[in-house]
């Protein structure tokens, strides 16, 4: 028979079955709180370093931005972008260029001393140093590039192009040592790729440089051939209309030779002016506490998650015990029908009634045990 609707649960009646139940509450609050502790001696340390450096612009990119000065430019300053200037000269290039495949390559790649030896002078891979659980040098490396997209975290401030950037590890040195080296690849970086434009320029420049001295002297020998066929008839019209043509060779010629010659030395000063270099504000030290574990964070993380689980595990069974007792003949018919099937396999036996554990059928015949003898 179902309860009458004014018999149904209440917020106070719900408290109460909660209060009721304080015990089980404080138990996984305990349990909770012996997890988180026993989490912290069995997960490694983690110690984080943290590094930063101002992306600075090239020169005929500073030109570019003054151009395109604008409120426009000034709004896309504030994401980290740019009106006029190289796209990859951005506080979010840089951002990228640290979490990219080949930087993280050479990272793995690069030796550091192995904190896993008490020898300092004992060095080794940081693909080696990293606990991956393969064989394979191409899986590896792919497993470390993960690990250590994981392990690096980096951020920016666009209207100061800072960019700033923290790295994981188990060892403090070898946590200091990763992000100063991450930095000197950013350099390396600049100074060997981005360079190729105006290492190009400056190639260019110096083959048409000598291609020009060439034409030049080819000029000026032609001029002096004229001069020693016709020396001392030059006062012929014909004569003096090709030596003024072959003065014009010349001269165009030597123009063309100082205008590249003056063009291939400012190649040679903007191929090291325009390298968009980087200046470092902070290289990374040595962490001197982990970033994990700490056992009052643990511990009141561990607390309060089991006190919570405690608190609906209690408030669930409130609202179960009520329905239960405002629908009892569901709940009967439920549990015999949960018993009967629940006999069938044997993980389910602790959770059978004790009237069903032991069943006597009426037919059977009852064991008479013999009396034991008097002492």
């Amino acid at each position: 028979m179902q309860a009458p609707a004014s018999d149904h649960l209440s917020f106070t009646r719900w408290a109460a079955g909660v209060v009721e139940r304080w015990r089980s509450v404080l138990w996984l609050g305990v349990a909770g709180l012996a997890a988180a502790l026993i989490a912290t001696v069995v997960v490694p340390a983690v110690y984080r370093s943290n590094a930063s450096f101002v992306a600075n612009t090239s020169g005929s990119s500073k030109v570019q931005s003054a151009a395109a000065s604008s409120p426009i430019s000034g709004l896309l300053s504030q994401f980290g972008g740019s009106l006029g200037g190289d796209p990859s000269e951005s506080p979010n290039f840089y951002i990228e260029l640290i979490y990219s495949r080949e930087l993280l390559t050479r990272l793995l790649d690069s030796k550091f001393p192995d904190p896993r030896t008490d020898n300092p002078r004992d060095s080794a891979r940081l693909v080696d140093i990293l606990r991956l659980r393969s064989k394979d040098p191409a899986r590896r490396m792919e497993l470390g590039v993960k690990e250590m997209t994981k392990a690096i975290k980096g951020s920016l401030d666009p209207k100061t192009n800072l960019v700033w950037f923290s790295t994981d590890a188990e060892y403090p040195a070898l946590s200091a040592q990763i992000s100063n080296r991450m930095i000197a690849l950013v350099s390396s970086f600049n100074r060997e790729t981005r360079v190729s434009r105006a290492r190009s320029k400056r190639e260019f420049l110096e083959r048409r440089l000598d291609s020009a001295k060439a034409e030049l002297h080819t000029a000026e020998e032609n001029l002096r051939f004229f001069y020693e066929q016709n020396r001392g008839v030059l006062a012929a019209p014909g004569l003096k209309a090709e030596e003024a043509r072959l003065k014009r060779d010349v001269d165009v010629q030597s123009d063309l030779f100082l205008n590249l010659q003056g063009q291939l030395e400012v190649a040679r000063i903007d191929e090291i002016n325009d390298a968009a270099l980087i200046t470092v504000i902070d290289t990374a030290v040595v962490p001197r506490k982990p970033q994990w574990p700490r056992y009052g964070v643990a511990s009141f993380t561990g607390l309060s998650i089991g006190l919570l689980i405690g608190l609906l595990a209690a408030g669930c069974a409130a609202i179960l015990q009520d329905w239960r007792r405002r629908n009892r003949e569901d709940w009967e018919e439920f549990h015999e029908v949960f018993t009967r099937e629940s006999s069938r396999f044997g993980w389910l036996v602790p959770f059978r009634s004790k009237s069903r554990r032991h069943p006597q059928s009426p037919d059977a015949t009852p064991t008479i045990r013999p009396a034991k003898p008097a002492a």
